[in-house]
């Protein structure tokens, strides 16, 4: 028998779907070109980059996996959003710069920096367009696990449902679409989680109320007393490397109406994430003192508990909408990107050629990825533990190649390869040999550390680069206007 609380989720959930697929179907006879469609015209404002950026950063890592770190070691869940939003930060002062060379993807940024070498080029190409499938599934995996959780429905049914409606979120129209949508599902999860703070700090008599039965190695700072410094170090750093090398909100900076407005949106985006890391350390610990009974195995439960048993009803509907809205808004991000990679270098490489048809590919990998994530979803209950570990092996070493290549111009591409060969070696090693604590516990550090070492030695052995990266940059141009030319709106592909 469903509750009052269940009642005002369903009807909250469904007020939100309503509304967010209309604004999709809005956009989608509005798509003149492919431009609009992958980069949303390259015109968006900074308020509504904001809104974009934000929300990517926000998703299931953070509202399963941070709140319950939260729930059991105090401000070191607050570590995780704290990572992401320095990483944004960081990335926009360092990378924001790109988007005067008007690229559509991370890889044609990575080419520039090592002449276009097609090893380099073609490795990152896979791996990244691999890293948006992954993480789509965790982000509709996480979706359904917390539908399922609020809404008493059937894995399988939330499972279908979640990939359905993110779809239906993205696919009529794009990335035009999905900016708006993001910036307001932005705006909706940072007032929901305003208010459960608010409702967590009035009821526990202020911060100093709900933290005056904590353990004080929670309070310390990030939490490091509890969770252990280099635990915490080596999480903010593993999420440092995974926001330089994330496709999605290089993509969202290029789509900028300015170099200037995709710094300052990116900035000011990583700063917002890093305030709101406050709320995720506030929600965890506010979950123990109300009920310090579970177990480590359970601790991801922290905040759906707290939200069915002690959020009144028009709350609890609201902070669902807020969660499943930046969960949505992270997925339908990650979609794009794997689409935008899909159609810019994926059926290239199969077909030897670009697709004549630019949306209609683009329309048709959407929906292959989010049929291809869902069920992925439902065959296994294991596929975050995996990104996790694909990210690890993968990651550094892409992270190694990028930051080497904007910062180092003697940098060779024989370099970025044995980087992104010593790399994964080096973290999987330490996933056969772990080490109980220290700096190479965290697999990312020691992969980056010798994936770095590998980079400067190889390319100090081997000849400079040979042409200059706006020498690439002006060659790349030919074949992105072919894709992003205009091919007629959608009304006009539609048979009468």
């Amino acid at each position: 028998m469903l509750t009052p609380t269940h009642t005002a989720i369903i009807i909250g959930l469904a007020i939100y779907a309503i509304v967010m697929l209309g604004i999709s179907m809005f956009f989608m006879f509005r798509v003149s070109k492919p431009a609009d469609y992958l980069m949303a015209g390259r015109g968006r404002s900074t308020f509504i980059l904001v809104g974009v950026i934000t929300g990517m950063c926000i998703g299931t890592g953070v509202f399963i996996g941070a709140t319950g770190l939260a729930y059991q070691h105090g401000w070191a869940g607050s570590a995780w959003p704290f990572g992401l939003g320095l990483g944004t930060l960081l990335a926009g002062i360092v990378f924001a710069g790109m988007r005067r060379h008007r690229f559509m993807t991370l890889s044609e940024e990575i080419a520039c920096y090592y002449c276009d070498n097609r090893a380099v080029v073609e490795f990152s190409n896979v791996a990244l367009f691999f890293s948006q499938l992954c993480w789509l599934t965790v982000q509709i995996m996480g979706g359904a696990a917390l539908l399922g959780e609020f809404t008493g429905m059937s894995r399988e049914t939330c499972m279908a449902l979640a990939g359905l409606v993110t779809a239906a979120f993205a696919v009529p129209g794009g990335l035009k679409a999905i900016v708006y949508i993001n910036s307001l599902q932005t705006l909706i999860l940072l007032t929901g989680f305003f208010l459960l703070v608010y409702s967590a700090l009035s009821n526990s008599g202020g911060l100093a109320g709900l933290t005056q039965d904590i353990p004080p190695a929670r309070l310390s700072l990030l939490g490091a007393q509890s969770y252990g410094a280099w635990k915490v170090f080596g999480l903010i750093f593993t999420l440092l490397l995974a926001v330089f090398a994330d496709p999605g909100r290089r993509q969202a900076m290029f789509t900028a109406r300015s170099t200037a407005g995709a710094r300052t949106a990116t900035i000011t985006a990583g700063a917002i994430v890093m305030l709101f890391s406050v709320s995720i350390g506030i929600a965890g610990m506010y979950a123990w003192k109300l009920n310090p009974g579970l177990t480590a195995k359970y601790a991801d439960q922290a905040l759906p508990w707290l939200i069915m048993n002690v959020l009144p009803s028009w709350l609890a509907a609201l902070v669902v909408v807020s969660i499943v809205s930046g969960i949505f808004s992270a997925a339908n991000s990650n979609a794009i990107a794997g689409g935008t990679f899909f159609v810019r270098h994926i059926y290239p490489l199969a077909a030897g050629r670009p697709p004549k048809n630019p949306m209609l590919a683009t329309r048709a990998a959407l929906v292959g990825a989010f049929l291809i994530a869902t069920i992925a979803g439902m065959l296994t209950s294991n596929i975050v533990d995996f990104v996790k570990n694909f990210l690890g092996i993968v990651m550094s070493g892409m992270a190694v190649v990028i930051l080497a290549g904007r910062f180092w111009k003697r940098a060779t591409w024989q370099g970025a390869l044995a980087a992104l060969i010593t790399a994964p070696i080096v973290s999987l090693a330490t996933k056969i040999f772990p080490a109980p604590d220290g700096p190479w516990a965290t697999p990312a550090i020691p992969a980056f550390a010798a994936g770095l070492a590998a980079l400067i030695i190889a390319s100090l052995l081997t000849p400079p680069r040979t042409r200059a990266f706006a020498q690439v940059a002006a060659q790349m141009r030919q074949a992105r206007e072919a894709i992003e030319a205009p091919q007629g709106s959608l009304r006009s592909q539609i048979p009468n």
